[in-house]
């Protein structure tokens, strides 16, 4: 009896080593018994030049609300109120640029305790990157104006003029691919940073945008990652 108790015993422990018969598999890429998976870092790779045709319902939402752009502004009477025109893209006292296809505004008022100024944005998209090219040389308008240092290149090429007057007000210029954005922030003290860090987060929205993501890029995102590099 004693030496039958003590097969059973084997037998039994050799059995625990082995799986259950009829077992179903593991599903491909599902986490091991002995820890789960590790997970895979995003990767951002939305920023590359802007090519996609994109529809006005696209350019629209690219086009940053009140809360994505700089602190204490908010909207303006006439933000998304209607898609943007040829005439928006034009250069001052220019015609209507060859190769325009649709537009986006952003209307923005600031007011504080001692300033109100007004922000504005157009976003204009082309027939090729040649027609925006073209229409950012001519969109500069240099006369008065003196080129200032933003925080950094926005899209393939951008500029940005502070106008001589009291206010030091600020143009940015900003061309991706096909894409055109233009800012210009009032009584901003000819200083370039919010001009930029609205500029960037637009374009970095249209990226978004044509790689099928929703846009949610903001302006104080921008400066925080840009703060990060230096």
């Amino acid at each position: 009896m004693t030496t039958t108790l003590l097969a059973c015993l084997a037998l039994s422990a050799c059995a625990a080593d082995k799986e259950p018969q009829g077992a179903p598999p593991a599903a491909a890429g599902a986490p091991s018994a002995k820890g789960s998976a590790a997970a895979q870092p995003f990767k951002d790779d939305t920023d590359v030049p802007l090519t996609k045709q994109l529809g006005q319902s696209e350019l629209t939402q690219a086009i940053p609300d009140a809360p994505d752009v700089v602190p204490g502004y908010y909207r303006g009477s006439s933000h998304k109120s209607r898609p943007g025109t040829a005439d928006d893209c034009a250069p001052r006292n220019g015609s209507a640029p060859s190769g325009w296809q649709r537009a986006g505004r952003g209307d923005y008022d600031f007011q504080g305790s001692t300033l109100s100024r007004e922000l504005d944005l157009d976003v204009c998209q082309f027939d090729s990157a040649e027609s925006a090219k073209a229409a950012y040389d001519r969109w500069q308008d240099k006369e008065e104006r003196t080129p200032v240092q933003g925080s950094g290149q926005v899209g393939e090429e951008s500029i940005f003029l502070a106008y001589g007057g009291s206010g030091g007000s600020v143009y940015g210029y900003s061309r991706s691919g096909t894409v055109v954005a233009r800012v210009r922030l009032e009584d901003a003290g000819g200083d370039a940073t919010d001009a930029h860090d609205v500029l960037a987060a637009t374009v970095k929205r249209l990226q978004q945008v044509q790689a099928g993501r929703r846009a949610t890029a903001t302006a104080a995102e921008i400066a925080s990652a840009e703060r990060a590099r230096q």
